[in-house]
């Protein structure tokens, strides 16, 4: 019952309202996930586009010719280890005492060397479900039908 009032009162909106909550604070979605063979708690945010795409110029591969044409590919292990770096805030993956431990330059390469690849791919979702991706928008006669 509260959620349809809720769902009402949303599509009952008026454009001073929604301008009004569009230019309002908001607070990027956290949660904590745990990786277990490690034991250790990940808190993980959501990113910016702005931020994700930085991260995806950092990963870019070298330039090749292919038919003629130029062409960048992302180095995808790289981008997800970007990811699990910028979208982790309960400790650093830069750490200088972590990278040292195994001798590896960035956090990247210490997630790439030390997690398993079902554990990268979790992480990497995870910060992009929070980021917005997956979220499925919902019609208004989708609302009001439920």
């Amino acid at each position: 019952m509260e959620k349809k009032v809720n769902d009402e009162k949303i599509l009952d909106m008026k454009e001073k309202d929604i301008l009004s909550k569009l230019m309002g604070t908001h607070q990027v979605p956290k949660v904590t996930v745990l990786i277990e063979r490690l034991g250790i708690p990940v808190e993980l945010k959501g990113l910016t586009e702005r931020e994700i795409s930085q991260i995806r110029k950092e990963c870019m591969g070298p330039r090749k010719k292919v038919k003629g044409e130029w062409v960048e590919k992302v180095n995808n292990a790289e981008f997800d280890a970007g990811i699990i770096v910028a979208g982790t805030t309960n400790f650093d993956w830069n750490n200088q005492q972590l990278l040292d431990s195994i001798k590896v330059s960035d956090g990247k390469q210490y997630i790439r060397k030390t997690l398993l690849a079902g554990e990268i791919s979790n992480l990497v979702n995870k910060v992009l479900e929070l980021s917005g991706f997956n979220d499925e928008l919902e019609e208004a006669e989708d609302i009001k039908n439920s």
